[in-house]
């Protein structure tokens, strides 16, 4: 008797320990994998040539005359982007940048196009990040939501006649994708993913699998902060999954992609091709890194962009009743 009780005990404080050690150690991940930081920008003085014209657009950008938009998210959390109009009634193309990245930076090859086209830009600052509140990123969760609201805040703005193309990059793209299935209007023409991933838990395990030593098992750390955004932050990373989130829409679809992209390796690229419904279109940038894939083709990625959007303009044009070429 003596024995199986010592037993007992032993089980029910090593599992007491293993308990605590879940809720302290998801607590760590989600704090530094989720919470609100402050990503400085690269320094001017150690950049290369291609990087510090960018930077220079990027400041460029920040200072130009734009409308700071407020948007209130349907859980109350305020969101704040930046509108640059060119021309009354031209496509609007509403802009999501990486996790923790910035809107002008990251945003500096669309708009560059859209300024050469006379196209209107939306520069949106995700939840958490940049001049948007929250406490925490959702990675995906909650911010597809968030896309909706400012496709709604477009059409409230510009009518539900407006062309929209949503657009990100990396995890700004992952996101556009995610709301391609919550009932989008017509008026959102296309969606242009630069880099992104099938879905937030696989980008995990994608990087945390080549840092991690051998001996400690390869699915601890995303299943760590599972347990802490479930228990920390009140949501579920499986919701976060464009896959699926294209196997149900018949939105138009671009996928700019490197072949040498280390954190989303091209094979995302592919089953995000093999999962979208619609029509879609894969453009292969080669050398390039994680969202280097403008840096290494500027030309191509202009192309390629600028295609798309009037390739979908053209079309709905001519599903237009009455409408004449």
């Amino acid at each position: 008797m003596k024995r199986k009780k010592v037993y007992f005990i032993t089980v029910v404080i090593g599992f007491a320990i293993c308990m605590v050690g879940v809720i302290f150690g998801s607590r760590l991940v989600f704090q530094r994998t989720c919470e609100r930081r402050t990503t400085p920008w690269s320094d001017l003085g150690t950049a290369d040539d291609d990087e510090y014209r960018i930077l220079i657009d990027a400041y460029k950008i920040k200072n130009q005359s734009n409308e700071t938009v407020m948007i209130q998210a349907f859980d109350n959390t305020k969101l704040i982007g930046h509108y640059y109009e060119r021309e009354k009634g031209a496509p609007l193309i509403v802009f999501f940048h990486g996790l923790w990245g910035h809107s002008y930076l990251d945003g500096v090859p669309i708009y560059r196009i859209t300024q050469k086209h006379n196209w209107n830009l939306l520069l949106c600052d995700l939840r958490a990040q940049g001049d948007s509140e929250g406490e925490f990123s959702t990675l995906g969760v909650l911010e597809k939501y968030d896309c909706l609201d400012w496709v709604e805040w477009a059409q409230n703005r510009f009518g539900d006649k407006n062309p929209i193309f949503l657009m990100g990059v990396s995890m700004g793209a992952s996101i556009v994708m995610m709301s391609s299935d919550l009932e989008l209007p017509d008026s959102v023409y296309g969606i242009i993913d630069d880099c992104g991933f099938t879905s937030t838990l696989d980008v995990i395990k994608q990087n945390n699998n080549k840092k991690i030593s051998k001996y400690i098992p390869k699915n601890l750390l995303p299943t760590m902060l599972n347990v802490g955004t479930k228990i920390w932050g009140s949501f579920d990373l499986s919701d976060a999954d464009a896959c699926k989130a294209l196997a149900h829409t018949d939105i138009p679809l671009l996928i700019i992609h490197g072949d040498e992209d280390m954190k989303a390796p091209l094979s995302m690229a592919y089953k995000l091709y093999d999962s979208c419904n619609g029509e879609k279109q894969l453009y292969i940038v080669h050398g390039a890194d994680h969202s280097e894939n403008y840096r290494k083709d500027p030309g191509g990625y202009e192309k390629i962009v600028t295609k798309f959007i009037e390739e979908r303009l053209r079309q709905k044009k001519c599903q237009t009743p009455g409408t004449k070429l």
